[in-house]
């Protein structure tokens, strides 16, 4: 009776001409997994309700073509997608596409007209060319990757062509049942250059925000941050403030976007550097250059460190997110009491979910303890219902 409900909402919303918002999970919020490679056995599929494996790009003729994983064969890239619904039959697994290399502009190094973001013939053809690539591969969907900034500055009509292209995937997707996301890059800079807030989220189901890497080795005060803190500091000045996964959420909320369709991300890796002196430690300390762990390390390669009675852990009470310190190196990360955190965030503030970058990144061989600490935490919180 109450899919009945529903699907008579839906009907008269469209009749109406209304957005049309499908409800959620009833047992809880998305839990998302990207995964960035290795073996997707690794993966306990029952811990996601989506995953995002593979990438698919433009090639030439706005053709679609597999553009990760590299070492397989065209048609064949994606058999593990049928394994994996095997198993868990309620994971819905999308493809993400997009040009990693200039967003809509340069496809494959082959040069193509802008009309893929213009002409209507054009976009026709590439929303039929991703809908067939969709449905023979055996995904439930895709996820739109736009991170990546116009190399050129960007055009002021971008903005409104992303919404064009989005509405005339949702239209399709629609007929087929197939679930349309989008990838975003939060920062303000990228938000101002391509992104219509109130017309993306009308048409995609929900959206995946790249809420980390906030601060890193580029910073140009040379002063350390961490990569993803759910609050602003009260030490911090007015541009840092904005740099923290609550400012990002309340822009976007204030943009258009609704709440549910709000999925954070959560990286599963660290940033590592080496301080200039070890007088102090923490959020503010002066960094020299990279650290000994690397640009980003991995959880599973983090976790142990902290059993090295050399490497300590403090925990920043304000930004809700650890540091680990060895000396003068130190590691931004997040760990299961950040991430549980950042999981009540999502619940008491109605987002739609946490999104893991990437799943594969967690202690999945249990090094520390049990496995998939990291993702097991996120679903204790999103999904203790089901």
């Amino acid at each position: 009776m109450r899919r009945l409900i529903i699907l008579l909402e839906i009907c008269s919303a469209f009749a109406l001409g209304r957005e049309v918002t499908v409800p959620a999970d009833e047992c809880g919020k998305t839990l998302g997994c990207y995964f960035g490679g290795g073996s997707i056995d690794d993966i306990d599929t029952f811990l996601c309700t989506h995953m995002f494996y593979g990438y698919a790009g433009f090639g030439e003729d706005i053709s679609i073509r597999i553009l990760e994983p590299f070492d397989y064969a065209q048609g064949k890239a994606y058999i593990d997608v049928k394994g994996l619904q095997q198993k868990n039959k309620e994971l819905k697994i999308l493809v993400p596409v997009g040009d990693k290399y200039d967003n809509f502009r340069n496809i494959s190094n082959n040069d193509i007209p802008y009309s893929v973001l213009t002409d209507p013939d054009v976009r026709e053809k590439l929303v039929n060319n991703i809908v067939n690539f969709v449905k023979e591969s055996g995904f439930n969907g895709i996820d739109l990757d736009l991170t990546n900034p116009p190399q050129n500055g960007g055009r002021p009509s971008d903005k409104e062509n992303i919404v064009l292209l989005l509405k005339a995937l949702r239209e399709e997707f629609d007929k087929e049942g197939l679930i349309l996301s989008a990838l975003a890059d939060p920062s303000e800079k990228t938000v101002k250059l391509l992104y219509d807030i109130e017309g993306i989220s009308k048409y995609v189901s929900f959206i995946n925000l790249k809420t980390f890497d906030f601060h890193g080795m580029l910073d140009a005060d040379k002063k350390l941050g961490h990569s993803s803190p759910l609050y602003h500091s009260s030490e911090e000045n007015e541009e840092d403030r904005k740099k923290n996964v609550d400012s990002i959420v309340k822009q976007w909320i204030s943009e258009g976007a609704p709440s549910v369709k709000l999925i954070i991300g959560i990286a599963f890796y660290g940033r590592s550097y080496t301080l200039a002196s070890s007088e102090k430690i923490g959020r503010g300390a002066k960094f020299a250059h990279e650290g000994k762990c690397g640009s980003s390390p991995e959880y599973y390669n983090l976790c142990p460190l902290l059993k090295n009675k050399d490497w300590k852990r403090i925990y920043d009470k304000e930004q809700k997110v650890p540091y680990m310190y060895n000396g003068t190196e130190v590691v931004t990360y997040d760990d299961e009491e950040s991430i549980k955190t950042k999981a009540e965030y999502v619940m008491n503030t109605n987002l739609g979910g946490a999104m893991a970058w990437t799943a594969n990144q967690d202690d999945f061989h249990g090094k520390c303890g049990e496995k998939f600490p990291l993702l097991k935490t996120l679903k204790s919180v999103l999904r203790n219902k089901c």
